[in-house]
């Protein structure tokens, strides 16, 4: 609803006139929320602003973007992953639904629909044809209205890798999981609930298992530098795919102070991990951002990690155990450092970061994107 004031001067006569606008419709997609709580998160922040937020209804075939504007009349579609928009197991059919998605785009924009896409990963993780996705990316960069990153130190990468220019993109940052899972526990009783021993640091990596995340080489090291095994357990935990699970159950076979549970960590069991962590450890060889880190920040838990995509930008002062990601010593150095670290005041870093992640701020400046493009377009 917006008042607008009108003057008749000649007869020096003022009114109002109350003019009905209807509130922003936005549809987002694809809908990865049950995966996923972000997109959840998200969508009560941009509500919670005063927008509709819809996501798809069901599978629609040949043109779903074109379909789903149609049915529901949205004015804007906040798009996240493409790759569900990209199928197929050969180059050509990943090509043809690629020029499908443009084509699709291109459609909805007649129609007077604005895009704005958030780009997770610079292109997927584990894809089989980088160079054509990443062809399939610039053109969709380029075709949509605006793009949303959530960390300023990749606006560069990105904008030279999807050839635009940086002013189209807007950094607007990942907010936390506070408010999504369980409370903390004590760890004593985290590591009971658990099996795991109730002395010594536990130094947990969680999230789904892939190679991309580096787990070999901190298996190497921690195989290689008993130092570190020493009274401590290292716990790797999250699903994995049955062979990648049993080439991990190779590796730490002969390892009795590692614990390795390939498997899905159900929602109601998350805070148990994080109550009986002493640190996170994301042993990552490239990332753009990482859920696994806001998670971790989420519970106040002190970060290993390379200095790559978000990680930096998210912690902030509480970097202590952050290093460079081309030294190969970088990872061994941060494990041994934290062997004297002051845990509860990194704690309380991480905790001070986090409180930068709030909800409300990013669904702010979302609608405010909105608006932006809505108006920058009549």
């Amino acid at each position: 609803m917006s008042e607008q004031l009108l003057s008749i001067n000649s007869k020096k006569i003022s009114y109002k006139v109350t003019v009905q606008t209807a509130p922003i419709k936005v549809l987002m997609l694809p809908d990865c929320r049950a995966a996923n709580p972000y997109q959840t998160l998200l969508a009560g922040a941009i509500e919670q602003q005063g927008a509709i937020v819809c996501f798809p209804q069901g599978y629609r075939r040949g043109l779903p973007l074109l379909r789903e504007v149609l049915a529901q009349r949205v004015n804007i579609i906040h798009l996240h992953w493409i790759l569900p928009y990209i199928k197929g197991q050969h180059s050509w059919q990943k090509a043809l639904y690629g020029i499908k998605l443009l084509i699709d785009i291109f459609l909805v924009q007649r129609l007077g629909v604005r895009v704005i896409w958030t780009v997770h990963n610079q292109v997927t993780h584990d894809t089989p044809f980088p160079k054509l996705e990443i062809w399939v990316r610039r053109q969709l960069a380029k075709q949509v209205d605006r793009i949303i990153l959530h960390n300023a130190a990749t606006l560069e990468s990105i904008a030279q890798t999807y050839g635009i220019s940086p002013a189209k993109a807007q950094v607007i940052p990942h907010g936390h999981y506070r408010d999504v899972y369980s409370s903390k526990i004590s760890s004593t009783d985290a590591r009971r609930s658990l099996g795991l021993p109730l002395t010594g640091n536990i130094y947990l990596s969680l999230g789904l298992l892939r190679p991309y995340k580096g787990i070999e080489q901190l298996l190497t090291l921690w195989r290689e530098h008993p130092e570190m095994a020493a009274g401590n357990t290292l716990l790797i935990a999250g699903k994995a795919g049955s062979a990648y699970a049993e080439e991990l159950q190779k590796l730490t076979a002969d390892l009795p102070s590692v614990v390795l549970m390939p498997e899905f960590i159900e929602s109601e069991r998350i805070h148990l991990f994080f109550s009986a962590a002493t640190f996170a450890v994301l042993p990552y060889r490239n990332i753009l951002n990482s859920g696994s880190l806001i998670l971790a920040m989420s519970y106040g838990v002190p970060v290993i990690a390379p200095r790559l995509g978000n990680i930096p930008e998210s912690l902030g002062a509480a970097d202590q155990l952050l290093y460079n990601a081309d030294d190969q010593w970088g990872l061994l150095g941060v494990l041994k450092q934290s062997l004297d670290a002051d845990e509860r005041s990194l704690s309380q870093h991480v905790v001070e970061a986090c409180d930068r992640l709030g909800w409300d701020e990013i669904g702010r400046r979302t609608k405010q994107l909105y608006d932006e493009v809505l108006n920058a377009n009549g």
